[in-house]
């Protein structure tokens, strides 16, 4: 499957929509389309929000792949550089009086991901992660 997106908040639900679509036929498992979720949620609110001084005029590319053994997504912009495997993963607040919004994203997409893997290719930036269907 592949999408083409703006650069808009109302994208990520966009595409939550179409990727279930997808892979509705695939039988994964509510733990397994969380996952999912939560990698396609993050990556793509990261794009949207950090990606662009101005995102007008801005996409995104998603593609989404499925197999016996694993979901892989791929995101795709012309954003400004960013490897987010460069980035240090934040504490865990060990109370949640001690916790902070915003930060732990890459933390959740870290821990759901079988791999990721960041390329800076032809003025673009590429990640693709894949998540276990085991």
């Amino acid at each position: 499957m592949r999408l083409e997106l703006p650069a808009a908040t109302a994208s990520v639900e966009r595409a939550r929509r179409a990727v279930h679509e997808f892979l509705a036929p695939h039988a994964l498992t509510p733990q397994q389309v969380y996952a999912v979720e939560v990698v396609l949620e993050e990556a793509l609110m990261n794009i949207v929000m950090h990606a662009f001084p101005k995102p007008e005029g801005h996409g995104i590319e998603l593609v989404v792949s499925i197999d016996d053994e694993q979901v892989v997504l791929r995101f795709e912009d012309d954003g400004i550089p960013f490897d987010p495997l460069s980035i240090d993963a934040p504490p865990r607040p060990a109370s949640i009086e001690q916790a902070e919004p915003g930060g732990l994203g890459l933390l959740f997409v870290r821990e759901r991901s079988r791999s990721l893997v960041y390329e800076r290719r032809d003025g673009r930036n590429v990640l693709t992660v894949a998540l276990s269907r085991e």
